[in-house]
């Protein structure tokens, strides 16, 4: 008989992204699993760090065993709940006890979802940063505890309130009540709280769709999308996407749009590229102003070559005023690099590098960008998607003294969507770089990760500063290259 594999928080993350991948990470080959990137190590080594740090802070006992006997660990974590311990840094919580530690069985908590099913086959295991006591009766005695997860984020996101969620869940079943109230500890030290009901009826959705994927219930397959850039099984997804030429390579594509010109009996991309959208309006329930451009988009991929949407305006203004943007990678959110082009009337072309190697140097940075920019009050700013403004405005809310910040986001004028105005481009995703080799552009992209060469910069090596320089010089070409096919496209 197959043993049933644990449902973890991390699998609830996972979920909230791509169903497929908690699939494969149960079932799927481990040899065909790729490694984590040297990012992901850092990103995780640096998490660890912090979540110790805080434990050190608060002084909380920690179950003597861990990963390597979780059994015991949770029996260690139910003895120090039943002392009464102000709080326990990551206790480990799971859904099928072993025993009733206080008398009663654990395996019989309160009827009514999501506590309704065999639990014993549930197999549900967590490992959150922080239990804390709170006053008010449960299985306990007179206390019970809440739960709390330490992010080295700065902002909450749902899927990490999802996680705790999780956590509130299991603490539930030991506990005979559902904490009120949970946290997540952010990398700036916030303690942001919310109410379990918030999210406790989309916990409940996910943990059903969980348990019935888990079961067999639900069968998943692969979509393209930003996350696979970075996941462990992109080996095993990606030739299979290509290979069949899944409708989910083509930009604009959903899930529910895929679902909806299958039943139409347009399965892959060579069809799609040979639709009719008023032939497939009736068949597909699909918008004919979507079908067009999802049409055009397969044309595009199918025949390896730009298709003329329509003549349209170039941008206004001359594009001498460039701005790209770099956030740190490492988790704290705050802008590194900004490369500002522009056109100066006695020096000719020049491209200004700020740098704001670490949060204290962002103020400074920012005023140096809104000095640059004041050089040409009337001039357009442009820039590609949606990172220049969102780091503009997020300097503007944590330095912004005066209404510069918000006269210089007027200003912004985002390429991207003139580009896909102007012509379906053979591209999977319409990311800078692969808009602008798509459109003739020769310039390399620079290979490699990022966060490896901002931690040489944080060092000290002169060689990484100058390979993020050469990666934001790539950018800002790209840019300009592409303002410069607008003007000169048909």
């Amino acid at each position: 008989m197959r043993q049933v594999p644990s449902l973890t928080a991390t699998h609830v993350y996972l979920h909230a992204t791509c169903a497929h991948r908690v699939h494969l990470e149960w079932s799927g080959d481990p040899a065909l699993r790729l490694p984590d990137s040297q990012t992901e190590r850092v990103l995780k080594a640096r998490g660890v760090a912090h979540e110790a740090a805080i434990a050190a802070s608060r002084g909380y006992p920690r179950p003597a065993h861990g990963h390597e006997d979780l059994a015991r660990a949770f029996d260690e974590t139910l003895a120090l709940m039943r002392e009464g311990r102000e709080g326990i840094y990551q206790g480990v919580l799971m859904s099928y006890p072993v025993g009733p530690p206080f008398g009663r069985d654990l395996r019989s908590p309160p009827v009514g979802p999501p506590f309704g099913r065999d639990l014993r086959s549930q197999g549900l295991v967590g490992m959150p940063d922080l239990l804390i006591r709170e006053d008010g009766p449960s299985r306990l005695g007179a206390h019970h505890y809440t739960v709390g997860d330490v992010k080295i984020s700065r902002q909450p996101r749902s899927d990490q309130a999802l996680q705790v969620a999780f956590y509130a869940h299991l603490l539930g079943l030991v506990q005979g009540r559902i904490p009120e109230r949970l946290f997540l500890l952010l990398g700036d030290g916030r303690e942001e709280w919310f109410a379990y009901e918030d999210v406790g009826g989309a916990f409940d959705q996910v943990l059903a769709d969980l348990l019935d994927l888990r079961a067999g219930r639900i069968v998943t397959e692969p979509f393209l999308q930003p996350a696979c850039a970075a996941c462990p099984w992109r080996g095993v997804c990606l030739p299979e996407l290509e290979a069949r030429g899944d409708l989910s390579l083509v930009p604009g594509m959903t899930p529910a749009r895929r679902r909806a010109l299958r039943r139409a009996d347009v399965t892959d991309i060579p069809r799609l590229a040979r639709a009719k959208a008023e032939r497939l309006e009736g068949a597909s329930s699909l918008e004919a102003p979507t079908l067009r451009l999802l049409i055009r988009q397969a044309r595009s991929l199918a025949e390896a070559r730009p298709v003329p949407i329509a003549r349209s305006p170039a941008p206004p203004g001359p594009p001498d005023l460039l701005v790209t943007a770099l956030e740190h990678p490492g988790g704290d959110g705050h802008t590194l690099l900004l490369t500002i082009s522009f056109t100066d009337p006695r020096e000719g072309p020049r491209t200004a590098f700020l740098w704001a190697e670490n949060p204290a140097d962002e103020k400074a940075l920012y005023e140096k960008a809104l000095r640059a920019f004041a050089r040409k009050p009337a001039a357009p700013v442009y820039h590609y998607g949606p990172a220049v403004p969102a780091q503009i405005a997020r300097m503007e809310a944590r330095h912004g003294a005066d209404d510069r910040g918000l006269a210089l986001l007027d200003r912004l004028i985002d390429v991207a969507p003139w580009v896909k105005r102007t012509a379906a481009l053979p591209v999977h995703a319409y990311a800078l770089a692969e808009a602008a080799r798509a459109t003739g552009h020769d310039r390399p992209d620079p290979e490699g990760e990022i966060l490896p060469d901002v931690l040489g910069l944080e060092a000290g090596d002169l060689a990484a500063r100058e390979r993020l320089l050469g990666a934001a010089d790539a950018e800002r070409e790209a840019l300009r290259h592409l303002l410069q096919w607008l003007r000169g496209s048909p």
